[in-house]
């Protein structure tokens, strides 16, 4: 028996929602980078630092590109705020998706899901992803870090 699968704007605007309603994590926050994008493709995302160590204390700014492939494929991932983190482009902050689990796998999870009826919780999301990096980054908390508030030069 096939499983339908949810078209693309209805589970971005499920996700926007629960972003706005502050519904998700707290350590990280997500939502439309312009409220008339009609077709929910840039996204604004903030993580908190992880404590002890040299994020603490400090909030990182991404941007995140939901490409029409969407939920199938994991969405494009950039820090605006500049972070010295294996696994991100130097020059412009890109997210190597084979650094960070979640978006390594992420294509292989949405086939599964494809085949097999959905769980409780939608494990493929945009907050699911920021989670993601944010536990990546504790694994990571002792590399120094660029100056607080700098951010990449094609963000200035």
């Amino acid at each position: 028996m096939a499983v339908a699968q949810v078209p693309r704007n209805f589970k971005l605007l499920a996700e926007l929602e629960k972003g706005e309603k502050g519904m998700g994590a707290g350590a990280c926050s997500y939502g439309l980078e312009d409220p008339e994008d009609i077709f929910m493709t840039h996204w604004r995302g903030t993580i908190w630092g992880p404590p002890h160590g040299h994020h603490e204390n400090r909030i990182y700014e991404l941007k995140m590109e939901c490409g029409p492939n969407y939920p199938k494929e994991p969405p494009v991932i950039h820090f605006v705020s500049q972070i010295n983190l294996p696994g991100v482009n130097p020059t412009d902050g890109k997210v190597d998706p084979n650094a960070v689990a979640i978006l390594r796998d992420w294509t292989r999870i949405a086939t599964e899901l494809a085949k097999n009826p959905r769980p409780k919780e939608d494990p493929l999301s945009l907050e699911a992803a920021l989670i993601a990096i944010r536990k990546y980054m504790d694994e990571h908390k002792k590399l120094p870090q660029p100056p607080e508030g700098s951010k990449y030069a094609i963000y200035k």
